[in-house]
């Protein structure tokens, strides 16, 4: 799913690669901020370090079924339509069975002082009993998808692709109550003022958790 503003919103990675499963093993989160969205309901935002990087969490419950939720998660072509993230290319690359590899561009306003992001990712989905996640991970130099992500690059000469991208939703539900878990790690690659990361990351993490919720309810 797409990492949108968030990927320059964290504080840079000094050292190692988290990964989803010791995000996943993380026991304490430290409160950021909480946010009414209006599809979303009340949204959590929280940190915690990972690996030597900043990672955050958003939080919500919904009446959204997860298949419902999942299926915006992974189609990866309607991202710009729904999400006011600035996500202006999106395509899938390949898919094979729970595994689907895609590609993202972000335009990236001017008042954040940073340049354009891009990513070229793997996730996976991953059920069990009632619980759904699709996580992903960085494809390094594009993976299979060299020549495509060769192109970008050389289109794009001033874009940024981060170094570190790691991150996932969780899916879980309970007497017909969805439960939602967003995550994030990443090392953004480039420098922005402290000030601008925690204003932006307690404004649109909400909003990347609050319009799946509302797409998906469209759906």
């Amino acid at each position: 799913m797409r990492t949108a503003l968030l990927l320059l919103l964290t504080t840079p990675a000094f050292a190692g690669t988290p990964t989803w499963d010791a995000i996943k093993a993380v026991s304490s989160w430290d409160s950021v901020a909480t946010r009414s969205h209006s599809d979303g309901g009340q949204i959590g935002v929280f940190s915690a370090t990972v690996a030597d990087t900043a990672c955050f969490k958003g939080t919500a419950s919904t009446t959204a079924a997860p298949e419902k939720l999942l299926d915006v998660a992974t189609d990866i072509e309607s991202t710009p339509k729904w999400s006011s993230a600035g996500v202006s290319e999106a395509e899938t690359l390949s898919e094979a069975g729970s595994s689907i590899e895609y590609y993202q561009y972000l335009d990236v306003p001017g008042w954040t002082m940073a340049s354009d992001r891009f990513w070229f990712l793997s996730g996976t989905t991953h059920k069990a009993d009632n619980l759904i996640e699709f996580s992903w991970k960085r494809l390094e130099d594009g993976g299979a998808h060299n020549a495509r992500f060769t192109t970008v690059r050389e289109a794009n000469p001033s874009a940024i692709e981060p170094p570190t991208n790691v991150g996932g939703w969780r899916f879980s539900t309970t007497d017909g109550t969805t439960a939602i878990e967003y995550f994030i790690c990443t090392d953004t690659g480039g420098s922005i003022p402290t000030v601008v990361q925690n204003a932006a990351t307690k404004k649109t993490l909400p909003d990347t958790v609050g319009e799946l919720i509302g797409e998906a309810k469209r759906r």
